[in-house]
């Protein structure tokens, strides 16, 4: 029975394909993070197709901030992505990872000179993020400009993600974008692209309607007052992807309709590149994190105690977010018990998971935590001395790989030293 995304329950357990997720997690060890390719590719074409058969002229680029892990960036470079990258840190990791200068997008913000010279040189593609940063480098005279707008507008699932709007530290006000442009053409600039980013984890089609009008609309006026065209334009990601049970997927084929009308009405027959940055979208629902129950608690409120914290999965004490948990060896007994659900972390924020119902836990049992695969290992630490878990890979011919080994204590330390004075 299908359970949840590519994650099945078989005979109570959680599986993915033949995948017995729990005898997987027994044998390698907790915190374990798995990841489905088949979902992986899935998740890369519904974008792709519900684009590319309304616009030829189209691009993904993988937010690598979402999950840098290697490997997953090599699958999507395979299908044709590019890589979008917000620090010369996600440059090198998309460079180890395949991708060559010309399948980089680098988006910054308060990014140093030194940074933007590096990345100019590398021949990779910046889009500005104020034009003070464009002045950083403007005296070698790029022959290529492109600048992140603000729309005045944006959305997301909390205030922290929506990066688009009046009261956020992203891109170009709209009365200032016009001027942005004019100063790139004073220093030589012949080549133009132009970007936005409202926010993250969209869940309503309408919203990519009313911030991409808005925003090709400001294109179409710089086009105009400036008599410049666009090599490409680019509207960042946000594509949601459903955390809670009643929360519907998203409409691909129907954003992909507006995004599209919309620039086809709007922006004419030039045919600018279209871009495109999803992160969450292709990887959230992809990877399940796996782990332990150490202990149980009950004085009133019952307390599950796992290896799971805030060091592995930020997200619910940064934000408040909800993440889908279960009891992953106790699928067939129904969800009996409001619990909290808690890691090992010197913090009260440490829950990723309050007032919530699962199955009946006991010690020793796996519980697996959904949509684990966006922003939950590229966010995580070593807070209170704990070694990152493994992650693996399942792939689409069921082969189980390691794409990331398990720190290890000593990992705790690499780089440090401890002077001969301290003795």
């Amino acid at each position: 029975m299908k359970y949840y995304a590519d994650f099945e329950n078989k005979g109570g357990n959680l599986y993915s394909g033949e995948v017995d997720l729990v005898d997987l997690a027994r044998r390698e060890g907790t915190p374990l993070l798995v990841t489905s390719e088949r979902r992986l590719v899935d998740n890369y074409n519904s974008i792709y197709e519900s684009f590319s058969k309304r616009y030829k002229k189209f691009k993904i680029n993988y937010a690598v901030k979402a999950n840098s892990n290697p490997t997953i960036l090599s699958i999507f470079r395979r299908m044709g992505s590019g890589a979008d990258t917000a620090s010369m840190g996600e440059i090198y990791i998309a460079r180890f990872s395949g991708f060559g200068s010309d399948d980089i997008i680098f988006t910054p913000n308060f990014a140093p000179r030194e940074t933007l010279l590096e990345a100019y040189r590398m021949g990779i593609r910046i889009n500005f993020d104020d034009i003070g940063q464009f002045q950083f480098i403007a005296d070698i005279k790029p022959r290529h400009a492109s600048f992140r707008i603000n729309p005045g507008m944006g959305g997301g699932e909390f205030p922290g993600i929506v990066t688009g709007g009046h009261d956020t530290k992203f891109g170009i006000p709209e009365e200032h974008a016009l001027r942005a442009y004019k100063l790139a053409r004073k220093y030589g600039a012949g080549e133009f692209g132009i970007h936005m980013h409202g926010g993250s984890n969209n869940l309503s089609e309408e919203y990519f309607r009313l911030i991409t009008q808005k925003f090709f609309g400001i294109a179409r006026r710089i086009m105009d007052e400036l008599n410049i065209e666009f090599s490409f334009i680019d509207i960042g990601g946000g594509f949601g992807v459903p955390y809670r049970e009643e929360e519907k997927p998203l409409d691909m084929e129907r954003v992909a309709d507006y995004v599209t009308e919309n620039l086809k009405n709007i922006i004419g027959s030039e045919e600018p590149m279209l871009m495109v940055e999803p992160g969450r979208y292709l990887v959230a629902d992809s990877t399940v994190l796996l782990g332990r129950v150490n202990y149980i608690k009950n004085y009133g409120k019952k307390i599950v105690g796992t290896d799971i914290g805030m060091n592995i999965l930020l997200r619910p004490a940064l934000y408040g977010a909800y993440h889908r948990i279960v009891v992953a060896n106790r699928l067939d007994s129904p969800p009996a018990d409001t619990v909290r659900v808690v890691g090992q972390i010197c913090e009260n924020t440490d829950r990723i998971g309050d007032e919530i119902k699962i199955q009946e836990a006991s010690e020793g049992d796996i519980i697996a935590v959904f949509n684990a695969g966006a922003y939950v290992y590229s966010m995580s630490s070593n807070y209170n001395g704990f070694p990152r878990p493994e992650e693996v890979l399942i792939t689409r011919n069921g082969e189980i790989i390691i794409i990331r080994e398990r720190e290890r204590y000593h990992d705790l330390i690499s780089g440090a030293t401890l002077n001969r004075y301290m003795f």
